[in-house]
């Protein structure tokens, strides 16, 4: 009966990198290979997406405009004095969200296509942009300019802004209004909004 052994000899194997990848991602193996990078890819895409809703609703200016003209101005970007919703001049009843909404949480298209060298192309369609947002966000009384944008450069005259809680008849939002005179000198706080929130998402997207 022959014994059976273990051959110590040792041996080398090499590949030619290039070429193993080239064949990896040449016609059918291409294919295949795409589908598995598209599969690594896609939970992190959604994730990033999971994460960028999440980030916008919790973020303190979204949460204070949501609470509409009776809300505290717990973003701190008044001073303390009144709140966005009324400040900006949001209708009462209205919804500033709206078309943001729609932005963020659309669905992203993702493609992946195998190029030279091994490499892969990934091209992600749909997906928001702070521009695109910005443009979502236009103040109701002057379009061209977005109030979201404001948030993060400046509003003026908020030492002109009445805030009454109890409510203002000839109010637009129902509790704010702009009057002729300086009623304080109060200035506006900045604080990153929108821009700070895309710039994680697409940090959060190339993870890969």
């Amino acid at each position: 009966m022959a014994k059976s052994f273990i051959s110590t000899t040792k041996f080398e194997v090499v590949i030619d990198k290039a070429a193993l990848m080239n064949s990896l991602t040449a016609g059918a193996n291409g294919r295949i290979t795409g589908i598995e990078v598209r599969r690594y890819i896609l939970p992190i895409i959604e994730k990033a997406s999971k994460d960028l809703v999440r980030d916008f609703y919790n973020h303190s200016v979204t949460k204070e405009i949501m609470k509409g003209p009776s809300a505290n101005n717990t973003s701190g970007t008044l001073g303390g004095y009144g709140n966005l919703f009324s400040f900006i001049g949001f209708g009462q009843g209205s919804d500033p969200f709206s078309q943001v909404e729609d932005l963020i949480k659309s669905k992203l298209n993702v493609r992946v296509r195998a190029i030279t060298g091994g490499r892969f192309r990934i091209t992600i369609a749909n997906a928001p942009d702070t521009q695109s947002i910005f443009e979502a966000t236009p103040y109701p009384w002057a379009s061209g300019s977005s109030w979201a944008e404001g948030v993060e450069k400046g509003m003026s005259n908020l030492g002109s802004y009445l805030n009454r809680p109890s409510g203002i008849s000839s109010s637009n939002s129902g509790t704010g209004i702009q009057v002729g005179a300086i009623l304080s000198s109060r200035s506006f706080k900045t604080t990153s909004y929108i821009s700070g929130i895309m710039n994680k998402f697409l940090k959060n997207v190339i993870k890969f």
